[in-house]
């Protein structure tokens, strides 16, 4: 484990494919031949749930171990006077709603819990540790390619899942472009939570909503995730040097050395 992280400290970009494509591996396996399907009446998402349960446990695990909880934003709240910031991405994904929410009580618990494990698993994993590998290049760099390794990552849904290529296409683009920004409050607010709420209410109004978004819309949000995350990323991106430090730190050192840099 040591030596993996100081290989990823001295090759960031490598490092953060072969993190995000371990993460894929894990989730599939769990997912498709590990974990017996769980799906009771009264918790229909209960298998998606453990997954999910289980992947955050692994990551939060590996970075307790290479000390990068704090540093990588998942153990702290960040800048509490710029949390302000994540409101845009909370109107945004509130207006998935105007169309209503569709399914029993059940379900729509369910989903609801589901997918707030789903955004905690992802929101770490990208934004925290994809993300705290990445940053030594500059916050643009590692945005984009944070950004960039979400968006493909999904094509795990056509893959595995069994989603159409074409709807799949489609979240690729809009993944990408939603780690991207949600990169750029990352650097901002220095904590990855602020995200973890955007994100599951972004994909529980999505998912729950009796019909999709209309075109004009869905072009409207990636503008606007865009242009938000590159004003963030000018705005906010250059005073996180310690963050990009933290990283390239002595791979012997102790986990409480590198905590300590926020």
């Amino acid at each position: 484990m040591r030596r993996w992280r100081g290989h990823v400290s001295r090759h960031p970009l490598w490092g953060a494919v072969e993190f995000t494509l371990a993460w894929h591996v894990v989730l599939v396996l769990l997912a498709e031949v590990i974990l017996p399907p769980m799906a009771p009446s009264w918790f229909p998402d209960l298998g998606a749930t453990v997954v999910n349960a289980l992947c955050f446990a692994g990551v939060w695990g590996v970075l307790h171990r290479w000390g990068w909880l704090r540093p990588s934003g998942v153990a702290v709240l960040g800048r509490l006077r710029r949390w302000w910031l994540a409101l845009p991405m909370l109107v945004v994904a509130c207006s998935y709603a105007v169309a209503g929410i569709e399914g029993s009580t059940a379900v729509v618990a369910s989903a609801l819990i589901s997918l707030l494990w789903v955004s905690i698993n992802e929101e770490i994993y990208s934004r925290g540790m994809v993300q705290q590998i990445l940053a030594p290049l500059g916050a643009m760099r590692a945005a984009i390619g944070v950004g960039f390794l979400f968006g493909v990552g999904h094509v795990q849904n056509y893959l595995f899942f069994g989603a159409p290529l074409d709807d799949t296409l489609w979240q690729m683009l809009s993944a990408a472009l939603f780690g991207f920004v949600c990169a750029g409050l990352r650097f901002a607010i220095g904590s990855v939570w602020p995200m973890v709420v955007v994100h599951g209410l972004d994909d529980f109004f999505q998912i729950r909503s009796p019909g999709a978004a209309p075109d004009w819309w869905q072009v409207s949000v990636y503008v606007f995730h865009v242009t938000f995350g590159v004003w963030l990323l000018r705005r906010y991106g250059t005073g996180d040097v310690p963050l990009a430090r933290s990283v390239r730190a002595d791979p012997d050192e102790r986990p409480e050395q590198s905590g300590a840099l926020e």
